[in-house]
């Protein structure tokens, strides 16, 4: 199976989804350059939707054999949740977990182990003094430690300053020309060898795409995945729907009514994707009523609507419901 099941513009950061383009080849060979001519703390700015997730997974196969890397998923914790989810992925333990973080990389530099490269991705989202705190232990580990710091916007410089580093920054370009998107286009439809139907569903509404995203990969995953799924029906809804709001707010803040829009430029890229419509159409469904359970009998965990109970006596039944209407109900209730 292909990646993001067969999906061409699956939201993924599985490196294998990976297309090649020029601004994107540039933007890996800067930072492995960075890396391996002793850059302790490097930058990776690019606007929402450009694809910094995605760079960073293939980046991290790029360096396999000469760093060792390091992610944290989620950056907004406080500096001792930050550093116990770091030392928990080195499988690691400690009552102080900054201490023993520090203990263990330059443990492993002595004994002349690969430099740990720590990934941080949406790093605007750190708390300041988690990423001063982070800047502090790589100033305690030196070149044992190296900081990648991935963020849609320049982090603040003042705080670098006060840890004694000077960043490296690599800028990833957040929209494509026309001619490169349809290229791009092009190589994931053949990627995944997506259904000639399909295939001239899209082809055919390349400059729609391209007006409403701009090149931006993200507006283009969310805008193209409705197109296959919905129709250009659904989306010419939702660019109508886009470009009225817009204009009503540009009417509100004293501009003309009449002013030109553009669907799905300016829009957050929530607004166009396809996990609210999937929740906005599950949401519409009528809920059936659920019979309480017998005096005696244990309450279920969770309960489909519309699947009913498996028979434990039948080895034909599955052992448990079916989790599709499950995930459903879920993107429903957001």
């Amino acid at each position: 199976m292909s990646f993001g099941d067969r999906d061409p513009f699956s939201n993924t950061a599985n490196a294998d989804a990976y297309i090649p383009r020029t601004a994107t080849e540039s933007v890996l060979v800067g930072l492995e350059m960075a890396l391996h001519d002793g850059a302790r703390v490097v930058c990776l700015d690019g606007p929402a939707g450009s694809g910094k997730t995605l760079l960073l997974r293939v980046l991290e196969r790029r360096l396999v054999g000469d760093f060792a890397t390091l992610r944290v998923p989620y950056p907004n914790l406080d500096p001792d949740e930050f550093f116990s989810w770091a030392l928990a992925s080195l499988r690691e333990r400690g009552v102080d977990a900054e201490r023993a973080l520090a203990e263990r990389i330059v443990r492993d530099a002595v004994s002349g182990a690969l430099p740990l490269v720590w990934i941080v991705d949406d790093a605007q989202s750190l708390p300041v003094a988690t990423l001063d705190r982070l800047l502090g232990l790589q100033r305690v580990t030196g070149d044992a430690l190296r900081l990648l710091l991935a963020s849609a916007g320049a982090l603040p410089t003042d705080h670098f300053a006060q840890a004694g580093v000077l960043p490296v920054r690599v800028e990833l370009e957040g929209e494509m020309e026309s001619d490169e998107m349809e290229q791009y286009v092009r190589a994931r439809l053949e990627r995944v060898g997506i259904d000639p139907a399909q295939r001239a569903r899209i082809e055919t509404s390349l400059d729609r795409l391209y007006a409403g995203s701009r090149g931006n990969p993200g507006r283009l995953h969310a805008a193209a995945s409705i197109l296959l799924c919905f129709g250009p029906e659904r989306l010419a809804a939702l660019e109508r729907e886009l470009a009225d709001a817009q204009q009503s707010g540009s009417s509100d803040a004293g501009e003309p009514a009449d002013a030109p829009a553009t669907p799905l430029e300016t829009a957050p890229i929530e607004r166009v994707s396809i996990e609210s419509i999937v929740a906005e159409a599950v949401a519409a469904e009528p809920l059936e009523e659920i019979a309480p359970p017998e005096p005696g009998e244990p309450e279920p965990a969770a309960v489909l609507a519309s699947a009913p109970a498996p028979d434990p006596t039948s080895p034909d039944e599955p052992a448990t419901p079916p989790r599709r209407r499950l995930r459903l109900r879920r993107l429903g209730r957001r």
